[in-house]
């Protein structure tokens, strides 16, 4: 797998993070994803959720920015009582610690 960073933003691998509600399943929300072709990984504190950017795109009904810093998208309607938020993390640049002095 690839970070990413040559192919065509449609077919990007992004991860976000999803911030649940307090009284939210992660069952609610990994049906939702499931349905859009999304992946949904539950941890400690919120969930990941993985795809291709045209899933993300289709799924949240924005195109994702360039992906150096982290973006916020809008809640669907439909999950509006399942999450608080949705973060598209940035892509990571390969090496970039070996740059920090």
């Amino acid at each position: 797998m690839t970070s990413g960073q040559g192919d065509a933003p449609e077919e990007e691998f992004v991860e976000a993070l999803a911030e649940l509600r307090a009284d939210a399943s992660v069952h609610d929300l990994a049906a939702w994803c499931s349905r859009h072709g999304i992946d949904v990984v539950p941890m400690v504190a919120g969930t990941l959720v993985t795809g291709s950017g045209r899933q993300f795109t289709e799924a949240f009904g924005v195109r994702l920015q360039k992906r150096s810093r982290p973006q916020t998208l809008p809640v669907p309607q439909d999950l509006k009582d399942t999450v608080r938020s949705v973060t598209v993390l940035p892509t990571p640049t390969l090496g970039a610690r070996d740059r920090i002095p």
